[in-house]
């Protein structure tokens, strides 16, 4: 399911639709995904690369069998039987989720979308413009004032301070071969990340798919249902 795994879950914010295909750009390549005949195809983009993105080797069925005897948790996959967890860059990852905190899906992405389109590369396909998320580079040479100017808040020297950090050599793309714990506490060292924002990148950009990350909601889901506070 395109529209609820690149979009509706909120685990991406750099995804557009647009006359029912999903665009992005995934490694500096643009990239258009749409569903027929019960298939998913692309327009551009390397195969290999894009099955690792969408996590389409991954058994799903295996999963959700796991959970069977959790009554909530075997309606909940039944209810959304095409929701894949997507294998993002970790710098994008930890860039959005920056930028997530204290904020809703709907500015997030705005947010995005402007961050994108005024420090990322444009690339011109036929179905419109796509640009790509900007490097950790880009944004590090930025003032706090035109972060602002898009609408990040205080946010804005949260994410120059990761950017400079990341940059300047911070280990990120070591991340996924650290066990979760070593991980969580390198990420934690960042400006702008706490345990949620540091579960996120693991769990979407990392590969740590032990990572769980908790907000008001899912504390209070794990507390009803699993009888765990978290």
């Amino acid at each position: 399911d395109l529209a609820l795994t690149l979009v509706e879950s909120a685990q991406s914010f750099v995804w557009t639709e647009k006359g029912g295909a999903f665009g992005a750009v995934v490694d500096l390549s643009p990239l258009w995904l749409r569903t027929e005949s019960g298939g998913v195809y692309a327009e551009g983009g390397d195969p290999k690369k894009l099955r690792e993105y969408l996590d389409l080797d991954r058994d799903y069925g295996k999963i959700a069998a796991e959970y069977a005897r959790y009554e909530r948790a075997a309606a909940a996959m039944g209810m959304y039987p095409g929701l894949r967890l997507l294998n993002q860059p970790a710098w994008e990852t930890l860039a959005a989720f920056i930028i997530s905190a204290n904020n809703n899906v709907g500015r997030i992405r705005g947010i995005v979308r402007k961050l994108m389109e005024a420090y990322g590369k444009k690339f011109d396909t036929p179905r419109g413009a796509l640009f790509s998320f900007p490097a950790p580079q880009r944004l590090a040479a930025c003032s706090e004032d035109e972060l602002r100017a898009l609408g990040m808040g205080y946010r804005d020297r949260y994410l120059i301070g990761t950017a400079r950090a990341v940059a300047d050599g911070f280990p990120l793309e070591d991340l996924r071969n650290m066990d979760y714990e070593t991980a969580h506490g390198e990420l934690k060292k960042l400006m702008g990340v706490g345990d949620k924002v540091a579960d996120c990148v693991q769990l979407f950009g990392c590969g740590h798919t032990e990572a769980y990350p908790v907000d008001v909601w899912i504390a209070r889901m794990t507390r009803s249902v699993f009888g765990i506070d978290t």
